[in-house]
C-alpha cells in the first residue's frame, strides 16, 4: 500500500531539488524551472549545479546536501553514470523521493541494468523513493507542481480535473495534456513511471485511489510489473468505483518485440492480458483515442454486459459509419420497439425506424431529438446508446448537443458521435460528463469495451478437488517434456478420461497391444525429445491389422531415427480408433506477464492457425467453462446450430475446470499442460482425451 507520505511528496512537495538545473534556454535541463514557476507552484525551487552560482535568478548548490532546506521531492537530470553519486547525495541529504528524467539504465540492456541496480541500492540506504529511471516526470494540477522538462507544458494554462494517468511512455505524458486540452478534458494527476525501479505503477494506483480529486484511472502500459501488487491496486480501484482503463501494447509480435527493447519487459502473450484485464474488472481499450474518450462512459456507472446499441442519427452517412464499426466490434444496432415508434409518432415526432434510428432533416430539431432520446434511454431493447450528430454540432450545437447533455447521467451508457470538425460542442459534452467520439472506430472501440466490462471474478484460493496424486504423478522433475504416456497419467489423476490404450516397447508387443486394445487403432511414438508428434510422422491412425501396424511401426522407428537421430525412442502407444462429432484443444498455459491461464479451441493440427480461441484465468468454474464453449466459433456446429447434433458440452465444460486446477500445482513449476484433441461424442456420452503434453520447467 501506498504511504501518505510518499503521496505528498510527490504530488504536494514543499520543496524541489532540480539536480542538473540549466539556464541555457535550449536545454530539457532549464525547462522545469520556468514551467514551475509558469503553472503557479508556490514552493520553494533549489537548482543545484556545480558549475552556476544561481539558475534564472535562484540561487544554485553544489549538491543536494548542501541545501539547508530537508527536500520533498528531487528532480534528477544529470547523466546516467552520475546518478548513483547523486542519489548517494540524496539519501545522505534525507530527500524523501527522487525522480529520476535520465535514461539509458534497464532499458538499454545488462550495463544499464547493472547501473540502475547500484542506484537503486544507494536509494536504499537513505528510504529515498525513486521514480524512473528514463521518465517524463510528475504532474499535479491541484495544487499545481509540474515536474517535467516536457514541452507541453508551454501551454499557456493546464486544465484542472477528475482523470487521473500512469503511463511507462514517457513523451506521451504530453499527448495526454495536449488532446485533452483540446477536447475540454482536465486532469487531477500524471505519472511518467519510467523503468519502475521502485516505485510502481500500482503504489502510484494506490495513491490515485485515495485521492479525492480523482475520479477515474487511465494506463498507457507496454508491460506489467509487479503482478500481484498491480491486481491488488486494480481491483481495489473497482471497489472504489474508480474505473480503470488501460491501453497496453503487444497485441502484434512486433509491438511486443519493440516492448522488449523499449522497456526492458516482456509484453506477454496477448490473449492471456486480455483475459487478465477482464477478470480484474480493467476496461481495455483497442485504440488510443478511446482512452481519452472512455473516462465519461465509465465514471458514476457500474458494468452492465450486452450487446445490443441503439444509434440515433441526424446525419445518414455518419451514422452508417457508426453502425458499420459497431458491427465489427460484435455489436448489434437494434431499432427500436413498434409501441415506442408509435408514442413519438403519436406526439408529433418523426423518426427512421431500423438498425439506423434516422431523425431525417426534417426531424432534426431539439423536441424530437429529446422525444427520442427519451426512449430510447427507456427502452429495455437496447443496452447503451449513440447519437450521431451531423453539421448541427459545428453550427447549432443547441439543437442535439444540449440535448444530449440532458440525459448525461443515466445508468444506460449513452455517447455522442460528432461527425464534423466540432471542438466547441466537444468541450461542452466532455465537461457535462458526455462521452464525445471523434471517429466511428474509437466509438464503437468504447461502445465494445464498456458491454463486455464485467465485475472482478473471484480469486480462487483452493482447488475443487484433491491434487495429491496429479502432484505424485508429475513428480519432481524439471525442465522436461512428459511423455505421452506420463502425461496420460497425470490427466487420469485430474479426472479427465483417456482414449483406451496400451503401451509397448517395441514392435511385437505393439501388435499384442493393439490385439488388447482392438483394431482399428492409433500408434504413436514415445518419447520425452517429441513433444509434437506428427510433424516427424510419429503418428499412424486407421491401422487395420497387425501386419500394416508392424509394417507401419517400422517405417515410423526408422524415419523418426533418420530425422532424430539424438531423439530417445522409449516405445509406441496403441490407442484405439474413436470416432468423434467433434475434437477440442484444452491447454494450460502460465503466461511470464499475468500468470496461469486456460484455453479451448477448435482441436487438431491447425488449432493454432485459426486463432479462434477462449482465453481465460485459471482456475475456473463450471459456468466459465460454459461460456468458454459458447465463445468459440469453430464450436458451433455442435452447440445446436441449426439443427445439428449436440456434442457433450457438459463434459468439455468438465474437463477444462479439472485442467485449469493444474493452477494450484506450483512444485514443478509447470508452464504447459495440453489435450489435443479431446474427442467429443454426442450429448450425454462424454468425451476422452486422445493425445497430450505437459512442459515442466
Amino acid at each position: 500500500m501506498a504511504s501518505s507520505r510518499l503521496a505528498k511528496a510527490l504530488f504536494e512537495p514543499r520543496n524541489i531539488a532540480l539536480i542538473g538545473a540549466s539556464d541555457d534556454k535550449g536545454r530539457n535541463n532549464s525547462r522545469p524551472q520556468q514551467f514551475l514557476k509558469k503553472h503557479g507552484y508556490k514552493g520553494k525551487i533549489y537548482p543545484i549545479n556545480p558549475r552556476r552560482e544561481e539558475v534564472f535568478g535562484v540561487k544554485a548548490y553544489q549538491a543536494v546536501t548542501e541545501v539547508p532546506d530537508q527536500i520533498d521531492h528531487a528532480f534528477i537530470m544529470t547523466g546516467p553514470k552520475v546518478v548513483p553519486t547523486v542519489m548517494r547525495d540524496c539519501a545522505q541529504a534525507k530527500v524523501k523521493v527522487a525522480t529520476i528524467f535520465t535514461a539509458d539504465f534497464a532499458e538499454s540492456g545488462t550495463d544499464g541494468a547493472k547501473l540502475q541496480a547500484e542506484v537503486v541500492q544507494e536509494a536504499k540506504k537513505g528510504k529515498v523513493r525513486v521514480i524512473g529511471p528514463n521518465c517524463m516526470g510528475v504532474y499535479c494540477m491541484d495544487p499545481p507542481a509540474m515536474i517535467s522538462p516536457n514541452t507541453v507544458l508551454q501551454l499557456p494554462k493546464i486544465f484542472k480535473g477528475n482523470i487521473g494517468v500512469i503511463s511507462q511512455s514517457g513523451s506521451l505524458t504530453g499527448t495526454f495534456l495536449s488532446r485533452g486540452q483540446h477536447r475540454g478534458m482536465g486532469f487531477s494527476k500524471m505519472v511518467s513511471i519510467g523503468n519502475e525501479c521502485d516505485v510502481s505503477v500500482a503504489e502510484i494506483g494506490e495513491i490515485l485511489i485515495k485521492d479525492p480529486k480523482t475520479k477515474c484511472i487511465l494506463l498507457f502500459l507496454e508491460t506489467i510489473r509487479h503482478e500481484p501488487a498491480f491486481t491488488e491496486m486494480v481491483r481495489r480501484a473497482f471497489t472504489a468505483k474508480k474505473p480503470v482503463i488501460v491501453y497496453k501494447l503487444g497485441r502484434s509480435d512486433a509491438a511486443a518485440e519493440f516492448t522488449a527493447s523499449h522497456t526492458g519487459a516482456i509484453a506477454g502473450t496477448d490473449s492471456a492480458v486480455d483475459a487478465y484485464f477482464k477478470h480484474n474488472g480493467v476496461v481495455r481499450v483497442d485504440q488510443f483515442e478511446t482512452l481519452l474518450e472512455m473516462p465519461n462512459l465509465l465514471i458514476g456507472r457500474k458494468p452492465r454486459p450486452g450487446k445490443n446499441v441503439s444509434v440515433i442519427t441526424t446525419t445518414g452517412g455518419g451514422g452508417g459509419m457508426a453502425v458499420d464499426r459497431l458491427g465489427v466490434a460484435g455489436l448489434n444496432a437494434v431499432p427500436l420497439p413498434e409501441d415506442a415508434v408509435a408514442r413519438i409518432e403519436k406526439a408529433g415526432g418523426l423518426i427512421s425506424n431500423g438498425p439506423l434510428l434516422d431523425l431525417t432533416y426534417k426531424g432534426a430539431t431539439a423536441e424530437n431529438t429529446e422525444r427520442v432520446l427519451k426512449e430510447v434511454m427507456n427502452s429495455d431493447s437496447n443496452d447503451a446508446a449513440v447519437m450521431v450528430v451531423g453539421s448541427s454540432a459545428q453550427f447549432n450545437p443547441e439543437v442535439s448537443v444540449q440535448s444530449l447533455i440532458k440525459f448525461a447521467k443515466k445508468a444506460k451508457p449513452l455517447g455522442g458521435f460528432l461527425v464534423p470538425e466540432a471542438a466547441e460542442s466537444g468541450r461542452l459534452l466532455t465537461k457535462a460528463g458526455v462521452p464525445c467520439f471523434r471517429t466511428p472506430e474509437s466509438c464503437a472501440d468504447a461502445m465494445h469495451s464498456f458491454l463486455n466490462w464485467q465485475e472482478p471474478q473471484p480469486l480462487r484460493r483452493s482447488p475443487q478437488f484433491d491434487l495429491k496424486s496429479a502432484r505424485k504423478a508429475l513428480g519432481s522433475r524439471s525442465d522436461c517434456v512428459l511423455n505421452e504416456r506420463e502425461c496420460r497419467t497425470v490427466f487420469s489423476k485430474l479426472g479427465i478420461r483417456q482414449v483406451a490404450a496400451a503401451f509397448a516397447k517395441d514392435t511385437e508387443k505393439a501388435v499384442q497391444a493393439a490385439k488388447s486394445v482392438g483394431f482399428p487403432c492409433v500408434a504413436k511414438i514415445v518419447s520425452r525429445d517429441i513433444p509434437h508428434k506428427t510433424e516427424v510422422g510419429g503418428v499412424l491412425v486407421n491401422i487395420e491389422n497387425s501386419k500394416q501396424l508392424k509394417a507401419g511401426v517400422r517405417d515410423m522407428e526408422a524415419r523418426i531415427s533418420r530425422l532424430l537421430p539424438q531423439a530417445k525412442i522409449e516405445g509406441f502407444l496403441i490407442q484405439s480408433m474413436e470416432k468423434s462429432l467433434a475434437e477440442v484443444l484444452i491447454g494450460y498455459r502460465v503466461d511470464e506477464l499475468v500468470g496461469s491461464t486456460v484455453v479451448l479451441s477448435a482441436g487438431g493440427v491447425l488449432s493454432e492457425v485459426y486463432g479462434d480461441a477462449a482465453v481465460r484465468m485459471a482456475p475456473v468454474n463450471h459456468a466459465t467453462a460454459l461460456g468458454m464453449i459458447e465463445e468459440v466459433k469453430g464450436l458451433a456446429p455442435i452447440c445446436g446450430y441449426r439443427g445439428m447434433p449436440e456434442g457433450d458440452l457438459q463434459a468439455i465444460a468438465s474437463a477444462i475446470v479439472a485442467l485449469s486446477q493444474l493452477a494450484f500445482i506450483k512444485r514443478p513449476q509447470l508452464t504447459e499442460a495440453e489435450i489435443n484433441p479431446l474427442i467429443v461424442r454426442e450429448d450425454g456420452k462424454g468425451a476422452v482425451a486422445a493425445d497430450g503434453l505437459i512442459i515442466l520447467k
